[in-house]
């Protein structure tokens, strides 16, 4: 609930005392679980990278040969995804409040991102870890800017050229070598 909750309305804006209301419990039960909202927010950003991941590896398994890596950055690159923040990237999502977390926070949080990049990096080209590593480093934070911007936009038919357009874009750029 909490990890929805986080990506559909930000950390700060989703309090201890919402996020205990919606699943039935007291604010004060709160802290028999967490030893605060920081580390509340590390496990939602661990439940959406776990959740985000788990999707971008099915997808990925169920893909034709050698269309892996098309077909997450598709999926990623969606008219559902980019309607469905409570369920999507966290990046996307949160990306700049992550970024003003205190250190502390910010170094659990790098900890589960190399995680998930390590679950997708064996989908992206490349002859080297080296490679891999550099190309997965520009096409996933890339998306997740597309993403936001996408979800800035209000016209659905602007929204729908964005998608199009940056699916078309990192397709070429990373799948059609």
């Amino acid at each position: 609930m909490a990890a929805r909750s986080f990506r559909e309305h930000g950390g700060d804006t989703s309090g201890i005392g919402t996020v205990m209301k919606k699943v039935g419990l007291t604010k004060g039960g709160f802290y028999r679980h967490f030893a605060s909202k920081d580390d509340l927010f590390v496990e939602a950003v661990a439940r959406a990278f776990e959740e985000m991941g788990s999707g971008m590896l099915e997808a990925a398994k169920s893909a034709p040969e050698g269309q892996a890596l098309r077909t997450i950055i598709e999926r990623y690159l969606s008219t559902g995804h980019a309607n469905s923040p409570g369920m999507g990237c966290v990046l996307a999502a949160l990306g700049p409040e992550l970024a003003r977390k205190p250190l502390s926070v910010r170094k659990r949080i790098e900890a589960l991102r190399e995680a998930y990049r390590e679950r997708l990096l064996p989908y992206v080209p490349g002859q080297t870890r080296e490679e891999k590593l550099k190309k997965f480093q520009l096409l996933f934070p890339s998306m997740a800017g597309v993403l936001t911007g996408v979800r800035m936009t209000l016209p659905p038919e602007r929204r729908e050229q964005m998608l199009k357009d940056a699916r078309s874009f990192f397709i070429k750029l990373f799948v059609e070598v």
